[in-house]
């Protein structure tokens, strides 16, 4: 798959915030980005509240199959100091996030601007591995705690079983919350994230089936349509398998469900139309070819309102700014007008998607 420009972060010094500013904060969520050209969704942030004003993030990027170790993060208060001078000066409705080692998240309603911008989702993102980017949120799981090896789990696995990961591909067009229990051991549970239509969920551990083989066992797929379904079971037989693999809930698009296993090192590679391969054969669900083009619309218009933004600081700075200052702004103008170019060069193109991309990358300057 391409890469995209990564921009630097700026490193943040704080004071512990007041525990007031936090008590009714926007940010406990799953945070995702929508790649225009693959039509994919990808979660990147999963944050969870630990006390007023304190958070658990797991973070999900380049790719990664599973949430990554838990990173500790707090709300910005109004004394607090951002280490670098911030790019624009900040709307009193915007709350940020700082998440140790990797940057911001910004609460930003109404198109208001933070320090690094704005967002028409309402959030906006400055961290290292993504860059500055409009962030789509989704609530975590409900109705129940959350199972498996980051929340509740019961279970005490026997000497021969060994643990595997669980995924959701969704391709549907309904957002679902899927969990999965053995139909014998209902302690033996774990829940992947809900998920909006057409998306996959990352992999979420662990689940446990006995590593040698075994009379086929049977799981329960408990699951619910959201934001209001009620909650369903069915019991499907395991597929064959082995537990060295990763378990796959499908939810078709007619919503029937089944089970497969793949080996987790499953192609990440795009096809010539798009799609990316996900193993067994299968494409991760993507964006339908309509709403792909709604989304790469929608990212164009707002990279192009972006480079207008930053653009116009520039122009604005005067001559006794600081050098530091005045590179990060111009590398700004930079990172925005490449993808301008980029996005316009593949709006226009009728070849392949994949062929699209080549002459789209080769046009804004990328490798």
């Amino acid at each position: 798959m391409r890469s995209k420009p990564a921009v630097i972060a700026a490193c943040l010094i704080f004071a512990t915030p007041a525990l007031s500013l936090a008590a009714d904060t926007p940010f406990p969520g799953i945070y995702s980005v929508i790649d225009p050209v693959t039509g994919m969704t990808q979660d990147v942030l999963k944050i969870e509240p630990v006390i007023d004003g304190e958070f658990n993030v797991f973070p999900r990027f380049a790719g990664e199959r599973a949430w990554a170790g838990v990173l500790s993060a707090k709300v910005m208060g109004a004394g607090d100091r951002y280490l670098a001078e911030p790019l624009f000066p900040q709307d009193g409705k915007v709350r940020a996030l700082a998440i140790e080692d990797v940057g911001y998240l910004y609460y930003t309603p109404g198109g208001s601007y933070s320090h690094d911008g704005r967002s028409d989702t309402g959030y906006l993102s400055h961290i290292f591995a993504i860059g500055i980017k409009s962030m789509q949120r989704r609530p975590l799981l409900a109705g129940h705690a959350e199972r498996g090896e980051r929340g509740q789990h019961d279970y005490q696995p026997g000497a021969d079983e060994a643990k595997i990961a669980v995924s959701t591909l969704n391709y549907s067009a309904r957002p679902i919350q899927v969990g999965v229990s053995d139909a014998g051991h209902p302690a033996n549970a774990v829940d992947t994230d809900p998920l909006n239509p057409y998306m996959g969920s990352a992999a979420n551990c662990c689940f446990y089936l006995p590593g040698a083989p075994h009379k086929p066992g049977r799981v329960n797929i408990e699951y619910r349509w959201l934001p209001d379904g009620k909650p369903e079971t069915r019991t499907l037989p395991l597929p064959a398998g082995t537990a060295t693999e990763e378990l796959l809930v499908i939810v078709q698009a007619d919503g029937q469900l089944a089970l497969e296993f793949r080996v987790p090192q499953a192609s990440l590679s795009m096809t010539e139309d798009g799609g990316v391969n996900a193993g067994n054969g299968r494409l991760y669900p993507a964006l339908p070819a309509a709403e792909r083009k709604a989304v790469l619309a929608a990212e164009l218009a707002r990279q192009k309102n972006s480079l207008q933004d930053i653009g116009k600081k520039l122009e604005k700075l005067p001559p006794t700014t600081p050098l530091q200052l005045t590179q990060r702004v111009a590398e700004q103008v930079a990172a925005r007008q490449t993808a301008v170019t980029y996005l316009e060069a593949f709006s226009a193109c009728k070849a392949t998607v994949r062929e699209c991309d080549k002459q789209a990358r080769a046009a804004a300057g990328r490798q």
